[in-house]
């Protein structure tokens, strides 16, 4: 049996524009200084999941502790995601606000975001059984995407 292929292309994940993550945290009553635009400029810059620690070692003339409070920030307000990488650390990936769910491949960190979202149904049925008042959830899905699978099959040619 044939596995069937989705052809629909993936969500766009085009940047946020820095306009647009400024107006976000004026928004939220947050102040923009120069070493917060810089984080938010690099951080909006990142098509690949990043560490607070490669900012920081992207940014030696801001202190460590600015980048991890704008992190947090910018998670706040929803322009950050985090995503656990193995062992448990977080790693961050920038987008719109808004409900959205990741794909991130194990092999090279791409990560497309979906904003469909596979589980309420489950969440209505959780809430029913368990008479938890769920207030949110976090869907991250991880594989191969297609770049990394095609180089990963062998040439038939190379014997």
């Amino acid at each position: 049996m044939m596995a069937s292929v989705n052809t629909t292309p993936p969500p766009s994940t085009a940047p946020i524009p820095v306009s647009d993550a400024v107006s976000v945290l004026a928004k939220h009553g947050y102040r923009l200084t120069g070493p917060r635009r810089q984080v938010l400029t690099r951080v909006l810059a990142k098509d690949r999941p990043f560490t607070a620690e490669q900012l920081v070692a992207e940014l030696p003339d801001i202190a460590r502790a600015t980048i991890y409070r704008t992190l947090e920030i910018l998670a706040s307000v929803d322009l950050l995601t985090r995503l656990l990488q193995p062992g448990g650390h977080p790693a961050y990936v920038a987008g719109a606000p808004g409900h959205r769910h990741h794909l991130v491949c194990s092999e090279c960190g791409t990560v497309v975001a979906f904003t469909d979202c596979p589980v309420d149904q489950l969440l209505r049925q959780l809430s029913r059984e368990t008479a938890f008042s769920i207030s949110s959830h976090h869907l991250e899905v991880t594989g191969v995407c297609p770049g990394c699978q095609s180089s990963s099959i062998p040439s038939l040619t190379a014997r």
